[in-house]
């Protein structure tokens, strides 16, 4: 007769049948919560009540002590692990197993919800017990049936990939939740992803377990402990995936170093003539070759839970021994959005002080909470100062204040939203006296942004560096460091409520074989010249349209442009900049 897993227990009971009438149930204790790190069983059947005493985390018991039968009414309770009574069970579950059924029973979640971080799919995270049956399809002495259950309270919804297998193990597993069908694997070792639903490229977590030594018909596989530390009163329990066997033992197999990611867009805001053009070495490995001054990368991965060194060398470097600065990061936390800006200036004593008092060395401001888009419809913008010789300043327009009487290297921890359009943003000083304006394009498709305050206020008392701009950087990597700059009291060369009001269309946006912009003339005269950049700042197309009854008209072919994201701007005939949009080429 098949078995069904579940720590299975042989009870002898004189005068029943053990096919008739026993069921096997195994618990396991996958809560994380450091007030139980041993528990207390209460086992009732039909009003007799069994205890089993000192459960440990990520520990089970096979109940081989109490004898379980079917067709009646189980009560799991559990204690504290120095109870007395039932009066002290916190938590308790109830089910009638089938007889010779095999059964789980996992305790997961925690006491207090409110002190730990909320799961990300909304599942409730209180302490509770899951059961659920396991049934053994495998036939096979030298294969093992593997099931999956994710307990992790922090953890997302998840794929499980056994990797080298061609097809998903177990797919959209919340915190709470197990597949019911097994995947039969080969007794060796694997490595198992814990991914992005559908994406099994975006791995979560990554565990080594060796079937062969498991020597198992049938294993559960459940996740435990927390995603990020941090988060969960600083809990030293990350995660880890716990093989639970038919005898009640459970093999740990701990987090694999750097399975854990997170994703990071790097900006160049230091404003030293030295260091105008860098190479980025982050842990060691290139990660932005000859990275300018006012430029960015697109977001990309990193290891979260560990350290990051930062390294930057010459733009002729060949490799991280070449570094000339490194800086070292805390662990940053996995699946988080992150951007990095570099600002500061490698010797000190050939710049201005800062008048707020901050240290103006090559600093890196890590921003938590990034975004790669914004809500439907609305542009969302970050903004701070990367000025070092910058007194205290704000960011604002007449509809928005982006941030408010910020010092150098404050930026914003989050994001404003705002209806996309064309809005001068102006830097003012703690007083709101108007030290530049800047006409900026905030529109796009759900687009993100970080509008940044760059260079130097005196750029003569800076070696010469660059002086003070705004710029845009968005979060494909494109940076339009070009907005047309307004002095306090004058105007814009075109004028913005022209610009707001222009009503210009671009598209379609992602493009394949043609690009097209329609823009109505308004005040506009002569022709406007046109550009298309790549996301490394150079020009991939370029031309002049004319006015025709009113209205300017593009038509460019990008079938020959390679796939990715580009930035399409404008200038008018006098060269100041009048519009740019975030393009993307797909095939």
């Amino acid at each position: 007769m098949s078995r069904f897993l579940s720590l299975l227990f042989f009870v002898c009971v004189a005068g029943l049948s053990l096919q008739a009438q026993t069921s096997f149930v195994t618990f396991l204790h996958n809560s994380p919560d450091p007030d139980l790190r041993a528990v207390d069983l209460y086992i009732t059947q039909a009003g007799i009540t069994s205890k089993v005493e000192d459960v440990a985390f990520q520990a089970a018991d096979n109940l081989n002590s109490v004898a379980i039968f079917g067709d009646l009414e189980l009560i799991i309770g559990v204690a504290p692990s120095n109870s007395v009574s039932m009066g002290d069970v916190i938590a308790e579950h109830a089910f009638t197993p089938t007889p010779d059924m095999g059964y789980m029973a996992t305790m997961h979640g925690v006491k207090t919800p409110t002190n730990y971080a909320a799961n990300p799919d909304g599942k409730a995270t209180k302490l509770q017990i899951t059961s659920y049956a396991v049934e053994n399809t495998n036939n096979d002495p030298n294969k093992t049936a593997v099931f999956f259950f994710q307990g992790a309270t922090d953890l997302e919804k998840c794929d499980f990939w056994i990797r080298g297998g061609a097809k998903v193990a177990a797919a959209n597993i919340a915190f709470s939740e197990r597949n019911t069908t097994a995947t039969v694997v080969d007794r060796k070792v694997f490595t198992i992803d814990c991914t992005k639903p559908g994406d099994k490229s975006k791995v979560l977590a990554s565990f080594s377990v060796d079937f062969a030594s498991l020597a198992n018909t049938v294993v559960v596989c459940a996740v435990s402990g927390f995603k990020t530390l941090e988060d969960n009163n600083k809990s030293t329990d990350t995660l880890a995936l716990l093989s639970v066997l038919e005898d009640g033992r459970v093999v740990r197999s701990p987090l694999m170093a750097g399975s854990q990611t997170c994703r990071v867009q790097l900006v160049h805001a230091a404003a030293d003539p030295a260091l105008t053009q860098v190479d980025v070495y982050i842990n060691g490995t290139k990660a932005a070759d000859n990275l300018a001054f006012r430029k960015a990368t697109g977001f990309t991965p990193v290891i979260a839970n560990s350290p990051i060194v930062i390294g930057f060398a010459p733009a002729t470097s060949t490799g991280y021994k070449d570094t000339l600065l490194t800086i070292t990061l805390d662990p940053l936390r996995p699946s988080r959005l992150y951007t990095i800006v570099a600002s500061g200036v490698a010797d000190t004593s050939k710049f201005a002080k800062n008048p707020s008092g901050v240290y103006t060395g090559v600093r890196l401001s890590v921003l938590d909470g990034a975004l790669e888009q914004s809500s439907p419809g609305k542009t969302s913008v970050r903004a701070g100062h990367s000025v070092t010789d910058g007194p205290v300043v704000s960011i604002v327009s007449s509809k928005t204040t982006y941030v408010s009487k910020a010092k150098y290297t404050d930026l914003t921890p989050s994001y404003a939203e705002v209806e996309p359009g064309i809005d001068t943003l102006w830097i003012t000083d703690s007083e709101g006296a108007k030290i530049k304006g800047y006409v900026c394009d905030l529109r796009g498709s759900n687009r993100a942004t970080v509008a940044l305050a760059t260079g130097f206020i005196t750029p003569s008392a800076n070696n010469n560096g660059p002086a003070l701009k705004l710029i845009l950087i968005d979060a494909n990597g494109n940076v339009n460091a070009s907005a047309e700059e307004v002095e306090p009291g004058g105007n814009t060369s075109v004028q913005e409520d022209a610009l707001i009001t222009r009503g210009w269309s671009v598209g379609p946006n992602p493009a394949t074989n043609t690009l097209a912009a329609r823009i109505p003339a308004g005040n506009l005269v002569g022709d406007l010249s046109y550009w298309l950049t790549n996301t490394a700042g150079e020009q991939v197309a370029s031309g002049i349209i004319s006015q025709v009854n009113g209205l300017y008209e593009l038509n460019l072919s990008v079938s020959a442009v390679p796939q990715g994201a580009y930035s399409l701007g404008f200038t008018s005939k006098n060269g100041s900049a009048i519009g740019s949009w975030s393009i993307t080429i797909t095939r």
